[in-house]
C-alpha cells in the first residue's frame, strides 16, 4: 500500500511539474520592448514571424497588423513561440547533435565493461552495449532520466552463479562514476564564472554553485572514507555495519562497492573515460540548443547541463520529464535567453536522444533471443 501511495504522489508531481512547464511557455511569436527606465516593466507585441527569426530578413506582423523588419531599435528583443522555435530547427546541427550522443552511448558501455571486469563479471562489449541499449528504452517508462538502470542491473545478473551482487552494483557505480564527472565539469565552469565574476550577474548562480561544490566535496569524501579500511576502521564504520539488520544482504551490498578499492586503476580510468564521454553529451545539449537557435554559449551549458541532469535522475517523475524542462527553462531565462526556448530545446533534446535512441533499445529488446528464449545475456562472447 506505502509502494502504491508514493507512486501517485510521484505521479502527482510529474502532473503538477507538466502542467507548470505548459502554463509557462509561450507559443505565441512576441517582440521585447524594453521599459524606459530600469524600474519599468517590458511590454511585449504579439504576432507572427515570417522567415527564420533568427536572420536578418524576417517580417513579423503584430495581431493589429503592424509590420515590424530587422534591425530593432537597441533593446528590444526577438521571442519566438515554442512552435516557431521547433520549426526553425537547422538539420545540420541537429544531425551533429545526434552524432555527439551516439559517440556518448558507445564510450559508456566500454566504461561499464571495465567495471564489470574488474568485479569479476565476464561480459563482452557488445553484451554491454546491448544491455545500455535495452536499458535506455526502459528509462522512456520508469522514474526518473536513469529508471532503466535497474531493468540493466536485473538483466546483467541473469544466468550468474557468482557475484550476481557485484555484477548488480557495477550499474550504481557506473551510474555515479558518471554523475561525479559531470559535477567536476561543472565545479570546473562554475569557477571560472567565480573568478570572471558572473556568478552575481546569474540569478541563482551563486546558490547553484555552492550546491555543486558541496556536493562534490560530500562525495570526495564519502567515497575515501567508504573504501578506505584505515579510515573505516577509525571511524567504526565497520562495527556499525556489523550491527545493522539483514546482515546477509549488507555483507553483499558491502562487497560490492568495496571490491573496486582493489581496482583503483579501473577507477580512475572509468573516471578519465566520463570527462570526454560527458564533454561530448554536453556539447550535444549546446549543439541542439545551437540548431533551435538559444542563443547561449558553450560555457553556460557546461553549467546548465550537467545541475539539471543531475537534478532529472532523481525518481521523481517517468523518464524524468517535466523535472527537466522546468529546470532547463528556469536556467534559460536566468542566462539570458527565455523559458520558452529552454523547454523547446529540451524537449527536441529528450525526444532524439532519450525516446530516439530508447525505440533502438526498444527494438534490440524485441529482437533478442534472450528475450525469446529466456537465455542468459550474460557470459564472454565468442
Amino acid at each position: 500500500m506505502k509502494s502504491i501511495i508514493i507512486g501517485v504522489v510521484k505521479i502527482a508531481i510529474a502532473i503538477g511539474l507538466v502542467w507548470f512547464v505548459v502554463n509557462q511557455i509561450e507559443t505565441t511569436d512576441r517582440l521585447e520592448i524594453p521599459g524606459a527606465t530600469e524600474e519599468a516593466d517590458s511590454t511585449y507585441l504579439t504576432g507572427e514571424f515570417e522567415g527564420d527569426w533568427r536572420s536578418d530578413s524576417w517580417l513579423f506582423t503584430t495581431e493589429d497588423g503592424v509590420e515590424y523588419r530587422p534591425p530593432l531599435a537597441q533593446g528590444w528583443r526577438v521571442l519566438p513561440g515554442f512552435f516557431t522555435a521547433v520549426r526553425s530547427l537547422t538539420l545540420s546541427w541537429y544531425l551533429l547533435g545526434i552524432a555527439l550522443w551516439a559517440f556518448l552511448l558507445f564510450i559508456a558501455a566500454f566504461r561499464w565493461q571495465l567495471l564489470l571486469r574488474a568485479a569479476a563479471v565476464p561480459v563482452g562489449y557488445r553484451q554491454a552495449l546491448k544491455l545500455s541499449f535495452i536499458g535506455y528504452f526502459f528509462n522512456n517508462v520508469m522514474l526518473g532520466s536513469t529508471g532503466g538502470d535497474l531493468v540493466r542491473a536485473v538483466m546483467v545478473t541473469r544466468g550468474l552463479e557468482r557475484n550476481r551482487w557485484r555484477a548488480a552494483l557495477s550499474v550504481i557505480v557506473d551510474r555515479l562514476i558518471g554523475l561525479f564527472a559531470l559535477m567536476i565539469i561543472a565545479a570546473c565552469v562554475l569557477g571560472v564564472f567565480w573568478y570572471l565574476q558572473r556568478i552575481s550577474s546569474v540569478r541563482g548562480l551563486r546558490q547553484v554553485t555552492q550546491i555543486v561544490f558541496a556536493l562534490l566535496i560530500l562525495a570526495i569524501i564519502g567515497a575515501s572514507i567508504y573504501l578506505s579500511r584505515r579510515a573505516r576502521s577509525k571511524l567504526g564504520l565497520d562495527w556499525i555495519l556489523a550491527r545493522l539488520p539483514a546482515q546477509k544482504i549488507i555483507h553483499k551490498l558491502d562487497d560490492a562497492i568495496t571490491v573496486y578499492r582493489d581496482h583503483k586503476g579501473t577507477v580512475l580510468a572509468a573516471v578519465a573515460m566520463s570527462i570526454p564521454l560527458q564533454l561530448s553529451g554536453i556539447l550535444s545539449f549546446w549543439v541542439i540548443g545551437e540548431a533551435l537557435g538559444a542563443g547561449l554559449t558553450v560555457g553556460e551549458n557546461f553549467v546548465i547541463f550537467p545541475v539539471v541532469q543531475t537534478v532529472s535522475a532523481l525518481p521523481l517523475a517517468p523518464a524524468g520529464w517535466g523535472v527537466g524542462e522546468s529546470l532547463y527553462g528556469w536556467f534559460f531565462e536566468s542566462f539570458g535567453s527565455s523559458f520558452t526556448l529552454g523547454v523547446a530545446v529540451s524537449v527536441i533534446f529528450r525526444l532524439t536522444t532519450q525516446v530516439g535512441f530508447g525505440l533502438i533499445g526498444g527494438l534490440t529488446w524485441v529482437a533478442s533471443r534472450e528475450r525469446r528464449q529466456g537465455i542468459p545475456i550474460t557470459g564472454e562472447e565468442q
